[in-house]
């Protein structure tokens, strides 16, 4: 990817997010002979937080900054200019494209726009998670539940993500699970009774997180009780308290659902000609590296053809 000195302001497709959704959108664009740019706070997106990395198919296991080393090289054998460093508050309709503007003052326009900010998971915002992410912390079990195998695990949140994610770890032959919420967890009957049924899974009601425990790696998730604080011994915390997504700019631009995410089409299309969106930000399942690339590449593709079209 070229820096983004004496760089041009007009380009055929701005795409806004440069995670796997966006790097593998850029890659694609650039690769179609589009003058393309990336705009971008950081380059990764959630993928960095990834200690280690099995699902990606096609490459051994490997950690997040290692593939997003993969995902920079591979992109940069195109014309893509990367604006990086640069927050985007503003996307407005403007002649034949769009005007796109950041805080910091950068301002394109661009004939396409692919929106690929990613979500952002909800924090507990206690000591130890931070510090621990990708050490034992994490937000996603379907991405890592494999690798606790054997292990004590405890799962904090109150709805159906937290009892899925409880199960999935069960079913990948976590030792035990601990489902953590200071009230009863809401989901459907069918998924309580699957909690219920399995011995490996214990339900604390009324208890809140205060810390995380662990030098190098999680060793435990300290709770308040009505009995004063509790100590779990546990190798993994698994924080599923929902998430946000990172797109108010698009907001009265394009089509949202009551979760924020945005509405497309089998394309990748939004209700706005001329806008797509890709990755965790769509309104689509499956929140995982591979899926958000495919989507990315997805929005490219029909970004091309429509524009060839015009």
């Amino acid at each position: 990817m070229s820096e983004n000195v004496a760089s041009p302001s007009e380009f055929d497709v701005v795409i806004v997010g440069a995670g796997p959704a966006g790097l593998t959108a850029g890659m694609y664009a650039g690769r179609m002979g589009l003058s393309t740019a990336l705009v971008a706070g950081s380059v990764g997106g959630q993928m960095v937080w990834a200690h280690r990395v099995e699902n990606f198919i096609g490459w051994e296991p490997l950690s997040g900054t290692e593939l997003l080393e993969h995902f920079r090289e591979h992109v940069a054998r195109f014309d893509v200019t990367c604006f990086e460093g640069n927050l985007v508050n503003a996307i407005v309709p403007s002649g034949d494209g769009f005007d796109v503007f950041s805080r910091e003052g950068l301002q394109l326009h661009a004939k396409a726009v692919i929106i690929a900010t990613g979500k952002a998971p909800n924090r507990l915002a206690i000591p130890g998670e931070h510090e621990l992410v990708g050490r034992g912390v994490s937000y996603c079990a379907t991405c890592d539940a494999a690798f606790f195998t054997g292990k004590a695990v405890a799962v904090i949140g109150p709805g159906e993500a937290a009892a899925d994610a409880a199960l999935q770890l069960a079913a990948l032959g976590a030792a035990k699970v601990t489902l953590v919420n200071d009230r009863p967890v809401v989901a459907p009957d069918g998924v309580l009774a699957k909690l219920d049924a399995d011995p490996r899974i214990e339900t604390l009601i009324g208890v809140k997180p205060l810390l995380i425990e662990g030098d190098d790696r999680v060793e435990a998730l300290v709770v308040a009780s009505t009995d004063g604080e509790v100590r779990l011994a546990v190798d993994g915390v698994f924080i599923e308290i929902g998430s946000i997504s990172a797109d108010e700019f698009a907001l009265g631009l394009v089509e949202v659902n009551d979760r924020g995410e945005i509405v497309v089409d089998k394309s990748g299309a939004t209700s706005t000609p001329g806008v797509y969106a890709a990755g965790d930000v769509i309104d689509e399942f499956g929140k995982q590296i591979i899926t958000a690339a495919g989507h990315g590449a997805r929005a490219a593709m029909a970004a091309a053809r429509d524009l060839k079209r015009r």
